[in-house]
């Protein structure tokens, strides 16, 4: 069991490790590893979301653990196929262009400009599942003894400005509509909350229920 809670802390520590270097910039590319790593975020989201829902346990509301489990894994099998999506079109229309003379070029320009709506029209739906996934999530751990209110409020106004500044701004992203980008900041909320686990299992640990 403690290494199965391990592991479970070890993906969710390198998804969003992941997940924030590669939204932010500071990590960019298109080699096989970058890719590789990107590609894992979702499935080892999954993952992760499943063990903290079980976490929660009795301390919880069943409807709203069972919300943000659907809510959730919905958005990130969502989010896998945006990245996989979004990058075989950067990739291919690349490569074409590369071979093509200035006036093909220009065109194929116009084209991946449609053709990349497919992308953020995935994107658009993968933060509508996400947000409120992370809404009822930090909704549920209001009340559970392992996560302060703190982590619950700022996980329900994150995801909440992260939803409205989305819907704000479609059909367009908020970066291109020169709106701040809170995606990150749900990321900080993730570490917040892994934080807390792992605070409350060096707890049990350190000074162990009396027989």
């Amino acid at each position: 069991m403690t290494r199965r809670r391990n592991l479970l802390t070890a993906l969710g520590v390198t998804t969003l490790l992941v997940y924030l270097t590669t939204s932010t910039g500071l990590v960019e590319g298109d080699n096989k590893l970058i890719l590789a790593l990107a590609f894992g975020i979702g499935p080892m989201a999954i993952v992760g979301i499943l063990g903290l829902v079980e976490r929660l346990g009795p301390h919880a509301s069943d409807r709203m653990t069972r919300l943000s489990r659907i809510f959730l894994v919905s958005a990130f099998v969502l989010f896998t196929l945006m990245v996989i999506v979004q990058q075989l079109t950067v990739m291919q229309f690349a490569s074409l262009r590369a071979a093509a003379d200035p006036a093909t070029a220009e065109s194929l320009k116009l084209i991946f400009k449609g053709v990349n709506t497919l992308q953020l029209g995935i994107d658009v739906t993968f933060d509508l599942f996400y947000c409120i996934g992370v809404i009822v999530l930090a909704s549920a751990m209001y009340r559970h003894p392992e996560f302060n209110r703190i982590v619950s409020i700022f996980g329900v106004m994150s995801a909440g400005a992260l939803l409205a500044l989305n819907l704000y701004a479609f059909p367009n992203v908020p970066a291109e509509s020169g709106l701040v980008d809170l995606g990150p900041v749900t990321g900080i909320w993730w570490l917040m909350v892994i934080a807390q686990v792992v605070r409350s299992r060096w707890r049990t640990r350190v000074d162990p229920l009396p027989a």
